[in-house]
């Protein structure tokens, strides 16, 4: 009779597990937590109870108790793989990059056929920005679970972190195919496809994702980008407003926010949010860069030095900064510091003919034929528009009707090479 009534106690015991293991499946953690907590008081070392303790507590924001009880369990199980994929999936979440994937390889040594472990250790390395290395877990992933949307989804996004949009719309495309409503799916489609410059159909996956959750800023700052390049100001500016009432502190839709209502000639309301922008990274040199746009197109000149300097003092290889300010400088009759402007950016990239036309501007104003259609020359050679520029630019009047730079001007117009 004692020896039923203690089976009875077990089997009752085992009850509670399971229940514990079925209410974490349903995501009521708390109660999950209560049931594997009352059966570890009868079976404290029992490891499945602790995992199910440990990733309870993880989900309701315990995680102090959930490192604990993982460390607990690994104490008394340091074999099992599924313990090391769950404390992984903590540390990752932690931020304790490297933590994480020292657990997750530990996994796949144990459980080499562990879908789930490929698939985080892949996230982790792509937050450590090791893409190529995930996309290689992900693969791994596949080939052992084919019909896993998440593996799909977290390659798209990989896939558009690496500028590979043609390959992140297929993996998107197989994501979609699984929930066709997904709006993260449909947001990262959207993305790979205004990488490829479709924005019109960029733009109606971000608004299906917008129609499904209007809650993520992004979305709505991901149309906006597109809506931009449509020329759809007005639209572009509702949505940055949007993202911007979901997150205030959205720096990049902030100073996105900032170039538009330039472009639409908002200037003080553009000031406005420039200091809003500074406000939320006081490090970065965009608003600065900005406030001197502003103070150009007001006539400020030396208040437009000012803030370019400012924006050069906490990014001093901006190359767009330095540009600016040696227009500025040129406009200021100050040539040779304007010179040196743009030797700087020359000196770091060879990659920016508009350096090489600035050149030619400040030696046509000095006069200097044969410097100015050297340089007008370089220009001309990486975009051939640098001509037509000089044709209408008023700092080429001292030498447009020389010869040298009428031949400059027939060779383009023949077709030569300049």
């Amino acid at each position: 009779m004692e020896d039923e009534f203690e089976d009875f106690i077990e089997d009752d015991f085992a009850g509670d597990l399971e229940a514990a293991q079925q209410a974490l499946d349903q995501g009521e953690d708390q109660l999950a937590l209560e049931l594997a907590e009352e059966y570890l008081e009868t079976s404290p070392l029992d490891v499945e109870a602790l995992n199910i303790c440990a990733v309870a507590a993880s989900n309701l924001g315990d995680t102090l108790k959930a490192m604990a009880l993982y460390q607990k369990a690994l104490r008394f199980d340091p074999q099992n793989g599924a313990l090391h994929h769950n404390y992984g999936v903590l540390l990752e979440r932690l931020g304790d990059y490297h933590e994480a994937l020292r657990h997750f390889q530990r996994c796949l040594e144990l459980q080499p056929d562990f879908p789930e472990a490929y698939i985080n250790m892949g996230n982790t390395l792509d937050e450590l920005g090791r893409t190529e290395e995930a996309l290689a877990l992900y693969d791994q992933a596949l080939r052992r679970a084919p019909d896993a949307p998440d593996v799909y989804f977290n390659r798209g996004y990989a896939f558009n972190r690496l500028g590979r949009y043609v390959e992140a719309v297929e993996s998107f495309t197989h994501a979609l195919a699984f929930d066709a409503g997904d709006p993260a799916a449909l947001n990262g489609l959207g993305y790979a496809l205004s990488g490829l410059g479709r924005e019109q159909e960029a733009v109606e996956k971000f608004t299906a994702a917008i129609a499904r959750d209007n809650t993520v800023a992004n979305y709505f700052y991901n149309r906006a980008i597109s809506l931009i390049r449509l020329g759809n100001l007005p639209a572009a500016s509702s949505d940055l407003d949007a993202a911007l009432a979901l997150e205030p502190t959205f720096y990049e839709a902030l100073i996105e926010k900032a170039s538009l209502l330039i472009e639409m000639d908002y200037l003080e309301e553009a000031l406005l949010v420039l200091d809003d922008a500074q406000r939320v990274n006081p490090l970065s040199p965009e608003p600065a860069f900005y406030r001197g746009v502003i103070q150009e197109r007001k006539g400020h000149l030396r208040e437009a030095l000012a803030a370019l300097d400012e924006s050069l003092r906490l990014d001093p290889a901006s190359i767009y900064s330095l540009n600016n300010k040696g227009n500025i400088l040129i406009d200021l009759g100050r040539l040779d510091e304007a010179m040196v402007c743009f030797d700087q950016i020359l000196a770091r990239t060879d990659d920016y003919p508009l350096a090489h036309y600035n050149r030619a501007c400040i030696h046509a104003l000095r006069g200097q034929v044969r410097e100015a259609a050297r340089e007008l020359g370089k220009a001309a050679a990486r975009e051939g528009h640098f001509i037509d520029d000089a044709l209408n630019d008023p700092d080429f009047e001292r030498v447009r009707e020389s010869r040298t730079f009428q031949k400059l001007v027939e060779t383009r117009s023949s077709g030569g090479t300049v």
